[in-house]
């Protein structure tokens, strides 16, 4: 049935949860569900993103798999660490920001928020708060 159909809601739910986060709808797109709008929105940036890019990359060789060089497991597990740090100060040693942190009680960036807040405030000086919060 249709995405919007309530026979549908325990389908959308079971494939939902706190670790499937995203649901590809064929012929709607993505369907996003986190805990946060700050996470949501973050969520989506990142999936539009790897959307994007790999469409360009199959665009490039005519829609042709084979000719795209997927990236070794090695490869694909060091990106996978860089995500997993994207919110720890750069060029530190992570022992010593977190010690840093402990003495001085400070929070680590929460990325999403910021993300959130900017993309907000683009909005915000793009069409006006007063159009945009009636």
């Amino acid at each position: 049935g249709t995405a919007n159909d309530a026979s549908e809601q325990p389908r959308i739910i079971s494939n939902l949860g706190p670790t499937n986060k995203i649901l590809m709808l064929e012929d709607h797109g993505p369907l996003v569900a986190c805990t946060s709008i700050e996470e949501a929105y973050a969520t989506m940036y990142f999936l539009t993103r790897a959307c994007t890019y790999q469409m360009k990359a199959l665009s490039a060789v005519g829609g042709d798999l084979d000719k795209i060089h997927m990236p070794k497991e090695q490869i694909v597990d060091q990106m996978l660490n860089r995500i997993d740090k994207l919110g720890d100060v750069p060029g530190q040693d992570q022992e010593d920001v977190q010690q840093s942190v402990d003495d001085e009680d400070e929070e680590k960036y929460d990325i999403e928020k910021l993300m959130f807040d900017y993309a907000k405030r683009s909005a915000e000086r793009r069409y006006g708060a007063h159009d945009i919060y009636r």
